[in-house]
């Protein structure tokens, strides 16, 4: 996820060697994240029927020959299709739903704690790909960097799911944590609880696809990963390029982007660990607001002069958006536990795809009409709010009731 998250330098780097405008440049993004929205439903299927021993690497594989395609970019159709179609076929398996549908199946009562460890692989994924990507960029070029990329997925990721990746706790000996007690089949009674809580454990697990979509937290939900998309991939693709209009060099826009990826790997943590202990409304308020900051921050940078407002926007966007998806994680897995997590992620995964594609393309496009990102950004800080406005109207605790 951290090569995913770290796009955005090369479409500097194309953007410099071919002259093409920002918005159609950035157009090949937009389809990566249509078909992330296209295919989510689909990951969701999958991953709830074969696994992600099998689908993981399956994914890996077509990924990394996108990559490799991707080297030999020469026309803007290339772009779309080798980067935008193939590259997001063999990403969206092993994206943000799938990896959290399985949380739930080996964790209850530290939940959040848990979605934050395992999203923390993004931010330190996207700092340590940026920095390699942003070397590679600039002393070898961009064909070579992806085609370091996809011997790394071919080396690592494909073989490391294969040996290593599990569906459920009982494939290793294991029973999953519950509240101190154990659950030792998937459809046994919660031992050592009294009648009445035994079968209200069994309906908080008998839920199914269609009844979650006419509950009112799944649209909440579904929302809100319309506007993390906005927001999220207004950052991901157009804060690189936007660092290097102020002025800075690109390895230093690099690092940027780097850092805000290893403090999201942070704040996935220390929120998705404070939504255990102070719910899960009040961090997401928390988180919010730190990245509501940082937002503010970058929109006053308008020159190099100003370098620490960029610190101030890594830290805290970067702490407040890594709390956002472990908490999110969490509450949906909270609310919606049962076999069909992976499909109702999935399902919001379509509304993150189009916002995705919304904010990769329109930051390009209002920065061709206006010369900046003011209008994006402002637009970024408005879903941010949105997305606060969503969860609490969600009500994770009374919804779980």
């Amino acid at each position: 996820m951290g090569t995913r998250f770290s796009l955005g330098l090369f479409y500097t780097a194309i953007l410099a060697d071919y002259g093409w405008g920002r918005a159609e440049t950035a157009g090949a993004f937009s389809l990566m994240m249509i078909m992330h929205a296209v295919m989510s439903p689909v990951s969701g299927i999958l991953i709830d029927r074969i696994g992600p021993r099998k689908l993981f690497p399956i994914g890996g594989v077509v990924f990394g020959i996108g990559l490799i395609l991707s080297s030999l970019i020469s026309e803007i159709w290339h772009l779309y299709l080798y980067l935008g179609l193939i590259t997001a076929l063999g990403v969206t398996p092993q994206t943000f739903a799938p990896q959290m549908s399985r949380i739930p199946r080996w964790f209850v009562r530290k939940k959040g704690l848990a979605s934050g460890l395992v999203l923390s692989g993004i931010g330190t994924g996207t700092l340590f790909m940026a920095i390699v990507i942003g070397f590679l960029i600039t002393t070898e070029g961009w064909r070579f960097a992806f085609g370091i990329l996809s011997v790394f997925i071919f080396c690592f990721v494909v073989p490391i799911n294969i040996i290593f990746q599990r569906n459920e706790p009982e494939e290793v000996g294991q029973t999953i944590e519950q509240t101190g007690v154990i659950l030792k089949r998937k459809d046994a009674p919660y031992e050592g609880k009294t009648e009445q809580q035994n079968e209200t454990s069994s309906s908080q697990k008998m839920w199914t696809f269609n009844a979650v979509l006419r509950t009112k937290a799944f649209w909440c939900f579904f929302f809100i990963g319309l506007t993390h998309g906005i927001f999220s991939h207004t950052i991901v693709v157009h804060l690189a390029p936007h660092i290097m209009d102020l002025g800075f060099k690109p390895m230093f826009a690099a690092t940027m982007v780097g850092s805000v990826g290893l403090l999201g790997s942070v704040g996935t943590i220390v929120f998705g660990s404070l939504s255990d202990r102070m719910g899960r409304e009040s961090g997401y308020f928390v988180a919010s607001a730190g990245a509501s900051l940082g937002i503010l921050s970058l929109l006053v940078v308008d020159s190099s002069s100003l370098k620490w407002l960029l610190y101030v926007f890594v830290i805290m966007y970067g702490l407040g958006n890594g709390g956002l998806l472990s908490i999110l994680a969490a509450a949906t897995g909270d609310i919606f536990s049962g076999n069909a997590l992976g499909r109702i992620l999935s399902t919001q995964g379509i509304s993150f795809g189009v916002g995705s594609a919304l904010g990769a393309y329109f930051g390009g496009y209002f920065f061709d009409q206006t010369g900046s990102y003011t209008i994006p950004f402002i637009v970024v800080l408005l879903s941010i709010i949105a997305s606060a406005v969503a969860f609490w109207i969600a009500a994770p605790p009374k919804s779980r009731v």
